[in-house]
């Protein structure tokens, strides 16, 4: 598929790069997945308290960088520092959160948040943490998505470890012809503390990269955290085992979405039952309509 073809389906979502979970949730329904970008994504009260609670873990690790962002490179520069400062974390206390990580594929930018990773016995754990009601059983169509998050957040770890992809092809896809972060918030970095030599996007990101690149061992059990939505204590853990092959199934139909081969594809007729809790569903998507009112 040429590049034409494949910046279009991009386009016509308002998207310059493909996120982790926008893969994850082809897996619970592409259609879905497509709809909240042609019509807005709604921001529930469940999100809401999700990101408050990764919020609150996040605090228990580090105090993210106290400074508010005036241009865009500001912003980008805090989210380098953090991510960098995160896996130094990880390296001090064994523990790192809320870390973005970046890749590509098929040609593609992608990227993405790690919520924890763990540092144990000379190996790092990848960990997805997810709130839900407690009196909601977990099922494999529930787990799915959630699963091959976490897969691709291994998988695009081992990548920079590997090589394949690198700062240099971080450099250039984001950081190349980007404005130098503005004086003022340089001002006041420097005045929290922060050397000036560690103020420059390159120097962050390459910093960032490097700790990536010397870590230890990557797991190949990963896991899924479920937290009580409501008290915020941990109601249970799944673990999955890393398959490369696995997950390359996973991209190769998933991408074909994103190559613009196949159209946004539903749920299967076995899961329809998922409609019911869409808020597509009659409205702009009328897939399924009459199984799921069975």
């Amino acid at each position: 598929m040429e590049g034409k073809e494949r910046k279009s389906v991009l386009a016509k979502l308002g998207k310059n790069s493909i996120l982790v979970t926008d893969i994850a949730s082809q897996y619970w329904c592409e259609k879905q997945m497509e709809l909240n970008y042609l019509y807005g994504k709604q921001y529930t009260k469940a999100m809401a308290e999700g990101t408050k609670q990764h919020e609150e873990l996040q605090a228990e690790v580090y105090v993210p960088l106290e400074i508010e962002p005036i241009t865009y490179s500001d912003f980008f520069y805090k989210a380098g520092y953090e991510n960098y400062m995160a896996l130094k974390s990880l390296k001090k206390s064994g523990i790192g959160r809320e870390i973005r990580i970046y890749g590509s594929i098929n040609g593609y930018k992608l990227n993405g948040k790690i919520d924890e990773l763990r540092l144990k016995e000379d190996e790092v754990f990848v960990v997805e943490t997810k709130t839900k009601a407690s009196s909601k059983e977990l099922t494999e169509p529930m787990t799915r998505p959630h699963k091959i998050q976490v897969l691709l957040y291994k998988k695009m770890l081992e990548d920079i470890k590997e090589g394949s992809y690198s700062y240099d092809n971080f450099y250039t896809t984001y950081i190349k012809g980007m404005k130098p972060i503005s004086e003022k918030f340089v001002s006041e970095a420097e005045a929290l503390g922060i050397e000036k030599n560690l103020l420059s996007l390159e120097k962050v990101y390459k910093l960032m990269f490097d700790e990536i690149k010397s870590l230890p061992r990557i797991s190949n059990t990963v896991r899924v955290r479920y937290i009580d939505r409501f008290t915020g204590r941990e109601s249970s853990t799944i673990s999955f085992s890393y398959s490369k092959e696995e997950v390359e199934k996973l991209l190769i139909y998933a991408m074909g979405y994103w190559n613009g081969e196949r159209e946004a594809q539903p749920v299967s007729k076995e899961e329809a039952w998922k409609c019911r809790f869409c808020r597509f569903y009659g409205n702009e998507c009328k897939v399924w309509i009459s199984l799921a009112k069975r």
